[in-house]
C-alpha cells in the first residue's frame, strides 16, 4: 500500500527540502543554475541547469538523471515492489541506506515514521488529516504537517503549556485576531483555511521549503530576504505592530518571504527588527553548523 507522505524519497530524504524540487515546483531557473553548479562540484561531473527538474522521487512528473535512472536505491526499490526503504526487511542492515544516513542522519527517522502501520491522524470541523511529522512547538501551540490525501496543510493545535516570559489571553482568538491583522497590513503570510473552535485548531496553507533558519545553519543567506522582511517592517512599525522576527517563522518560496506564523504584538522598540530581530540574520559558523 503506498505511503500517503510520497515527499519521503525512496532513501527516506525530505523531496520538500531539496533545490532541485523547489526550482521545479517555482520555475527557478536561477536556482537551478546554482544547484547545477553546486552538484557539478560535489559529485565530479557536469550537471547541466536543464537536468535540474525534480517533483520528487516518489511523485509523479520530472525526475532528474540520477534519479530516474542511476540511482542504486531507487533502482532496488522498483525492483524489489517496495515504496520505499521502510518496506524492505533488511532496511536496518542494508550498507547502502547506511552511508546515506552517515552523511543525512534524519533519513532513518523519516524511514521509521514511514514504517508505522497507523499513522496518527488529526480531524479539523470533522475532516480527518493524517499527521506526516510534527514541524515545531511555539509557545502558543504545536504544529504538525498534515495530509488529506491530495494536498499538504499545516494543523497548528493550540495548547495550554506555561510560558514564563509571555502572558496570554484567549489563544485562538488571539491567532484569528493577529491573522487578519497581518492579512489587511498585506503581510505575506499562508492563507487561513479552516478553524475548528471546540478543539482548538487551525489549518492553513503549507508553504513548502526550508525556514531561513535552516538554510542560515547550511550557509545560505539571500540578501533579498532581508529587503522583503525590512519592507514588512516599513508596514508594521506605523500600524504600531511587531511580529516575531526569529528566522524560524520565516520561508522564502517562489521569490516571496512568508511570514509562517500569524502572532504580532504591540511595537516596543526593543523588540523590533532592528534592535532584536536582525542579530539572528547571520548565516551559521562553521563550529555553530556542527554542534547543531
Amino acid at each position: 500500500m503506498k505511503n500517503a507522505n510520497q515527499i519521503i524519497g525512496c532513501c527516506g530524504p525530505d523531496c520538500e527540502k531539496c533545490d532541485a524540487r523547489i526550482a521545479t515546483i517555482t520555475n527557478d531557473n536561477a536556482l537551478r543554475e546554482k544547484t547545477a553548479a553546486l552538484w557539478t562540484k560535489l559529485n565530479g561531473i557536469t550537471i547541466t541547469p536543464d537536468m535540474v527538474n525534480c517533483t520528487g522521487c516518489r511523485i509523479e512528473g520530472a525526475k532528474t538523471p540520477f534519479c530516474d535512472k542511476l540511482c542504486p536505491v531507487h533502482n532496488c526499490v522498483r525492483e524489489n515492489g517496495l515504496d520505499t526503504c521502510a518496506d524492505c526487511p533488511q532496511m536496518d542492515g542494508c550498507l547502502t541506506l547506511g552511508q546515506i544516513a552517515g552523511n543525512s542522519p534524519s533519513v532513518l527517522d523519516n524511514l521509521k515514521q514511514l514504517k508505522q502501520n497507523n499513522a496518527p491522524t488529526m480531524t479539523v470541523n470533522g475532516a480527518e488529516y493524517t499527521v506526516i511529522k510534527l514541524l515545531g512547538k511555539g509557545k502558543g501551540g504545536y504544529s504538525y504537517l498534515v495530509t488529506d490525501g491530495t494536498a499538504q496543510y499545516v494543523l497548528k493545535q493550540i495548547h495550554h503549556e506555561p510560558c514564563d516570559y509571555y502572558t496570554f489571553g484567549d489563544k485562538l482568538q488571539s491567532e484569528l485576531r493577529d491573522y487578519e491583522t497581518l492579512r489587511n497590513l498585506g503581510i505575506p503570510m499562508p492563507r487561513l483555511l479552516a478553524v475548528d473552535t471546540p478543539q482548538e485548531r487551525i489549518l492553513k496553507e503549507y508553504i513548502a521549503g526550508q525556514t531561513v533558519a535552516e538554510q542560515l545553519q547550511e550557509g545560505r543567506m539571500e540578501p533579498d530576504w532581508l529587503n522583503q522582511v525590512q519592507a514588512m517592517c516599513r508596514l508594521l512599525y506605523p500600524a504600531g505592530l511587531n511580529i516575531d522576527y526569529y528566522p524560524t517563522n520565516f520561508v522564502p518560496w517562489g521569490g516571496t518571504l512568508y511570514y509562517i506564523d500569524y502572532e504580532c504584538n504591540g511595537y516596543m522598540e526593543q523588540w523590533d527588527f532592528e534592535h532584536w530581530g536582525a542579530q539572528y540574520w547571520a548565516v551559521q559558523t562553521p563550529e555553530r553548523t556542527e554542534e547543531a
